[in-house]
């Protein structure tokens, strides 16, 4: 099948990224680069992509290429998102908590669990549990499905 838009792209990357088949949403999205290669969305699923297939320096750069790239308000929040999570895999915990700062007013679950997850490593603990708050009073049901994965090591 031959993919001639960027949204038939995201679509099928999204596919495989749902489905686990990280490799071939990798190679999709590098086929998506070289067609598209000024389009936000097109270093957006690559570093998605890269994230999950455990590439996390290639993510981090394609999330900040897609951040630059970026038009939108929304656009910025969801490629800072994709960028800090690849920093904090890299230990890069200072980097990847200033890539949220601006978004950090934003009702946005992601970006409230990574300011906890942040907040916590860097040992600041009180603040975590400001954002915490934050997240509950945001949704209820994801702070708590939240918080019982950070108590069994899993987020």
């Amino acid at each position: 099948m031959e993919l001639t838009k960027k949204e038939s792209y995201a679509i099928q990357i999204g596919y495989y990224l749902k489905n686990g088949e990280y490799p071939k949403a990798c190679e999709l999205a590098e086929d998506m680069l070289k067609r598209f290669p000024k389009e936000p969305l097109s270093h957006f699923m690559a570093a998605r992509s890269y994230y999950f297939s455990s590439r996390y320096q290639e993510a981090r750069t394609e999330g900040r290429k897609a951040y630059g790239l970026s038009n939108t308000r929304q656009d910025m929040m969801m490629s800072a998102i994709v960028t800090a999570s690849s920093l904090f895999m890299l230990k890069k915990y200072d980097e990847g908590h200033k890539m949220l700062l601006p978004f950090e007013k934003e009702n946005n679950e992601d970006v409230k669990k990574l300011l906890v997850i942040f907040y916590m490593v860097k040992g600041r603990g009180k603040k975590a549990g400001e954002y915490y708050k934050e997240l509950y009073d945001l949704n209820m049901a994801v702070a708590k499905k939240f918080i019982k994965q950070l108590a069994e090591g899993q987020t």
